[in-house]
């Protein structure tokens, strides 16, 4: 969840009439030279819901099925941008932190906006245990219009989503990659039929029983907003297969942060272990 979402209302500075002058320096880019904060309205939940979602935090902690809330950073910046400073991404880590925090919420898993992935010591140095990581390339080195290509024709194909494994890139800290974009159905993506994402989920769960590895499904809840009834239709037949293969005995379901406190585990029993 992006920290900003969480605060209940914000204001500007009444000297310099600038948003968030607490979340300082403010993150910078030569591709965007306004102030990062400027389209922030700076006013409450109730007149700007889209800003502001506390409710929404609310709505996942009571919900029945216990969920994990992690970090989407506090304002979107894109950490893995070489212009993105370490005092910047600190700077954003501490307010999403803080943010939590006052929802009483402690963070422990990171997701990266954009997927750009980077300064991995500064999150683990929050407390962070674990970060979403990028998807395996379908076409190592393809980038634009034939990457977009590549990934249309894999959906269509349904094709099983690559396997992917946990990777410890820190001491304590795991990169736990995704490996199935449940892709939405605006422009040109409408033609891939939910039956192809569907299968693709299925592949997918079916690959991680076979190997022992992962299956990680992720999307933007945006994605769904786009044919919402077939969307979802989609997602309960991927959460009903893989909630079959649980109750069989299958298939551990598990948040970001319990999967890394089984790594964690598996590493301790391996170095405990005698040799020979």
């Amino acid at each position: 969840m992006v920290g900003h979402l969480m605060l209940d209302s914000c204001t500007r500075d009444q000297e310099g009439g600038q948003a968030h002058v607490e979340v300082s320096p403010h993150p910078r880019y030569s591709w965007f030279a306004r102030d990062w904060f400027c389209f922030d309205p700076c006013t409450k939940a109730s007149l700007a819901p889209s800003w502001y979602a506390p409710d929404i935090v609310d709505w996942i902690r009571t919900a029945k099925v216990r969920h994990e809330i992690g970090s989407h950073s506090f304002a979107h910046i894109y950490y893995g941008d070489l212009e993105c400073t370490s005092l910047v991404a600190r700077a954003d880590l501490q307010a999403a932190v803080d943010a939590a925090a006052q929802k009483g919420v402690v963070l422990n898993s990171f997701v990266f906006p954009r997927n750009q992935v980077g300064h991995l010591p500064l999150l683990k140095s929050f407390g962070f245990q674990t970060y979403r990581g990028r998807m395996p390339a379908l076409i190592p080195g393809a980038t634009g219009a034939l990457r977009r290509v590549v990934n249309l024709l894999d959906q269509l194909s349904a094709r099983p989503p690559k396997p992917v494994i946990a990777e410890e890139t820190l001491p304590g800290f795991w990169n736990i990659p995704g490996n199935h974009f449940f892709m939405g159905r605006e422009g040109i993506r409408k033609y891939i039929p939910i039956a192809s994402r569907v299968h693709k989920g299925k592949k997918g769960i079916d690959n991680a029983i076979k190997t022992g590895q992962l299956y990680h499904l992720w999307f933007h809840p945006f994605n769904l907003n786009t044919d919402s009834e077939a969307m979802f239709s989609g997602l309960e037949q991927i959460f009903s297969y893989a909630c079959r293969m649980r109750e069989e005995g299958r298939l551990n379901i598990l948040t970001m942060e319990e999967y890394a406190r089984h790594l964690e585990k598996e590493k301790k029993e391996s170095l405990a272990a005698p040799l020979g």
